[in-house]
């Protein structure tokens, strides 16, 4: 069987769950299959993170945001590089990549990790990338959704089903199981974040952007630390441009004793095993990483029943689901997982059995390359 050539092309000016996607997915092709290696637009820490993994990089930083100068450095790393495959991910590298192949016969394809509508909070911004996005489509062999969820919406904006794929992210779960480490990792962060050892923990890991309905987790809570006896704690793990907009309601709801803000970790594991809870809040979800990620470090979960998180957290199962945008409810479901050690128990062995059987980065990989290799035949 013939070797791999692919090129997967990002802008990688953040790190959020598709940079953690290919640095899991290229970090796993077997070297006698796949040669790979990541253009970015930016090199900042996925770039880093990239290297540090010994997968190759090419960083095209030296261009504006849509300096047409790009368009031709892409196009000659592609010429160079000369891939089988090219892999895109997010509306500038789709946009730039799929003007850069004209004329080149090379299958491009497209990971869609989240819905268009819910990324941008600006009207003229999601009109203008919705054009870039549809408007470059017929350039685009095949597309694979991350959930069930994102597939349909794509079929709904007239994607034939034919060309599309739905191939859930997968994860290493390993650093998610060092139960030697756990106790010893709960103790030391909780004293970080000056939190007792004996409270009880809420925690979310999150872009702070409006389409995560971080205020809405805020007013959940602060209902949750008016009518328990022993308050608990929250613990608010990211950062983003809504942190000072929370940070102002904390202060509103007089929270600030019982709220921590730990801005960006690269740490997720570690920080996961001092939670007790994790509580998701979005309004949508392509898929839900973070989710995924406490269902693996046993974590019990209270989650926004919206997008691809209905494809995994079931009522009572692997979770509790709450209809989103809804302080109330969310807060009706953190006082049940509150209140009940058996519940949180046999919620958190039921989704860590969904991850094993459903989201495995050996799943995702097997699955990625197949699709590379059909493309090809065509």
């Amino acid at each position: 069987m013939s070797k791999l050539r692919v090129l997967h092309v990002i802008g990688g000016g953040e790190f959020g769950g598709a940079e953690q996607h290919i640095l899991n997915l290229v970090s796993t092709f077997s070297v006698d299959e796949v040669e790979v290696a990541v253009v970015c637009f930016y090199d900042s820490l996925f770039a880093s993170k990239l290297r540090e993994a010994g997968i190759t990089v090419i960083t095209l930083n030296q261009f504006g945001r849509f300096d047409v100068r790009l368009l031709r450095a892409l196009r000659s790393t592609f010429f160079s590089f000369q891939p089988a495959i090219i892999h895109t991910h997010g509306i500038k590298a789709n946009f730039f990549s799929r003007l850069a192949t004209r004329g080149m016969n090379v299958p491009l394809v497209t990971t869609v990790h989240s819905a268009l509508r819910y990324d941008y909070s600006s009207a003229l911004a999601y009109v203008i990338v919705s054009i870039m996005e549809r408007g470059t489509r017929l350039w685009n062999r095949h597309y694979i959704a991350v959930s069930r969820a994102l597939a349909e919406n794509l079929r709904g904006q007239g994607v034939p089903a034919s060309d599309v794929s739905v191939i859930y992210n997968g994860m290493d779960i390993s650093p998610y199981r060092q139960e030697q480490s756990r106790s010893s990792d709960r103790s030391r962060l909780r004293a970080e974040w000056n939190i007792p050892d004996d409270v009880f923990l809420f925690g979310t890991v999150a872009r702070f952007v409006q389409v995560k309905g971080l205020p809405i987790l805020l007013d959940a809570f602060a209902q949750v630390v008016r009518e328990e006896e022993k308050a608990p704690f929250l613990v608010m793990i990211g950062d983003g441009a809504e942190r000072g907009l929370l940070e102002a309601k904390v202060r509103e709801l007089n929270l600030e004793s019982h709220v921590r803000f730990t801005g960006f970790r690269q740490d997720i594991p570690t920080c996961l095993h001092a939670l007790d809870g994790f509580v998701h809040s979005s309004l949508y979800e392509g898929l839900g990483y973070t989710i995924i990620e406490a269902m693996a470090s046993e974590v019990p979960v209270v989650a926004s029943n919206v997008g691809g998180v209905k494809e995994f957290v079931f009522q009572g199962e692997t979770g509790l689901v709450v209809e989103p945008g809804n302080p109330g409810l969310l807060a009706s479901a953190m006082h049940e997982l509150y209140a009940s050690e058996e519940l949180r128990d046999r919620l958190a062995s039921r989704a860590l059995k969904k991850v094993e059987d459903t989201f495995t980065i050996q799943q995702m990989t097997e699955k990625i390359v197949a699709l590379y290799r059909r493309l090809l035949k065509q």
